[in-house]
């Protein structure tokens, strides 16, 4: 059977927010199923933001991993690999590979793993192959995005969103991380020819593993297995 909706791992809590809650918004609202999951919560304060993030941007209560920094090893990596299996989405959205925030480029090294192993029949008895992983754009900007969602409809409830982070907002007095991200939807808004936009690099997902319960595609119209 196959599942669907959209999974974003992040690093940090606000990042879902930031990077693609425009996009998380917009698809709750049609119906389908959203989940977050945050490798890190420094703080008990963050995730209470989280949990209030998410129910204005319509999701589901996100899963949260509690270290305070990110971990790499092998427990991680099947730990997401795990929510990957137990949520089913047909997307993920996590973070560019380039990101100037080091953890941010740590998680997008362990999706990126954690998603080949939740497809592997010797590690999940019942695997689950993910169709497409998107990258989106916290505080870097991708080149030249693949996709583009026209999020004009959902942006004030991303802005409500993004004022529950408190502690992160207060970081800078002059508003920046607001200022940023509204200036960012506008020059994506501009490129796909709306209001405001969220872009995401898109990166291809091997589908030739021994170890897949299926690998060839009967057509390439369709996307049947």
């Amino acid at each position: 059977m196959r599942g669907g909706g959209i999974l974003a791992i992040v690093a940090h809590p606000d990042d879902e927010t930031f990077g693609c809650g425009g996009t998380l918004a917009l698809h709750a609202a049609m119906g389908h199923e959203m989940s977050i999951l945050a490798l890190t919560c420094s703080e008990a304060e963050r995730r209470e933001e989280l949990l209030e993030a998410s129910k204005t941007l319509g999701t589901g209560e996100p899963v949260v991993l509690e270290g305070k920094a990110l971990s790499t090893d092998d427990e991680t990596i099947r730990r997401i690999s795990d929510v990957i299996v137990s949520s089913r989405p047909a997307i993920v959205i996590t973070h560019v590979p380039f990101d100037y925030h080091r953890e941010h480029r740590s998680t997008h090294r362990v999706v990126r793993e954690a998603i080949e192993w939740a497809a592997h029949t010797t590690t999940h008895v019942d695997p689950w192959r993910v169709d497409r992983l998107l990258l989106m754009e916290v505080n870097t900007l991708i080149p030249t995005p693949h996709v583009i969602v026209d999020v004009s409809d959902f942006f004030d409830k991303k802005k409500r969103a993004l004022s529950c982070y408190r502690t992160q907002l207060a970081k800078f007095s002059d508003g920046y991380y607001t200022r940023f991200d509204e200036l960012k939807a506008e020059l994506r808004g501009v490129q796909g020819g709306c209001r405001y936009a969220e872009a995401f690099a898109e990166e291809p997902l091997t589908k030739n593993s021994p170890f897949f319960a299926s690998r060839a595609m009967k057509s390439l119209l369709s996307g049947s297995v």
